[in-house]
């Protein structure tokens, strides 16, 4: 046996330490949890490996989600950040009369800046139908004094909220702004406004 270990190599015993220390190096990080994502390959954690809540938005790269990354109806208004949206975050055709609040619109200015800088003495002139069920309605046209042309205008439905209302016609004829409108289900009462803005 003294024979046997005095034949060792130095190169054998050396090996045999740095075994040893590698093996016990292993199993320490294993007992006590020291394992971080040096030690993990690439793309081999899934969801299933994830515990519910424990990723939060620190862990989140920013940037790196997309809207394929997002399950339908995943994301409504209370996730969003007010004026974080711009109209490039937003497709084509995807916002109809019932996603604005017409009424909280200030038609008479221009990307946020009074229309009175740009022209002056403007005016708004506003038609309206009466409050009723009655659909398709069409408001008198809202027409622009002698001397002034219209600038632009717009509709706005009057009524609680939910009503099943959609707009058909918002636009000028001539001098003046017209509108028109329907009810898409049974409805109480609403009413049609249109508006225009002369200068």
């Amino acid at each position: 046996m003294k024979k046997a270990i005095r034949s060792l190599s130095p190169a054998t015993v050396i090996a045999s330490i740095a075994l040893f220390v590698s093996l016990g190096g292993v199993s320490y990080g294993v007992a006590a949890g020291s394992i971080d994502s040096r030690e993990i390959e690439n793309n081999t954690i899934q969801t299933r490996d994830v515990r519910n809540s424990g990723l939060s938005g620190r862990d989140v790269r920013n940037g790196s989600l997309q809207g394929r990354d997002l399950r339908d109806g995943a994301v409504s208004g209370l996730d969003v950040s007010d004026r974080s949206l711009g109209g490039t975050d937003l497709a084509d055709n995807t916002l109809g009369d019932r996603e604005i609040n017409e009424p909280a619109l200030d038609i008479q200015r221009l990307g946020g800046i009074d229309a009175a800088r740009y022209v002056k003495n403007v005016r708004r002139v506003e038609t309206k139908t009466a409050n009723d069920p009655a659909t398709p309605k069409s408001t008198p046209r809202a027409t622009c004094p002698k001397g002034k042309k219209v600038l632009g205008g717009g509709a706005r439905v009057v009524a609680p909220g939910g009503t099943p209302v959609a707009l058909s016609v918002s636009g000028p004829t001539g001098n003046s702004w017209e509108a028109s409108a329907y009810a898409t289900a049974p409805t109480g009462n609403w009413q049609l406004v249109a508006v225009a803005v002369c200068g």
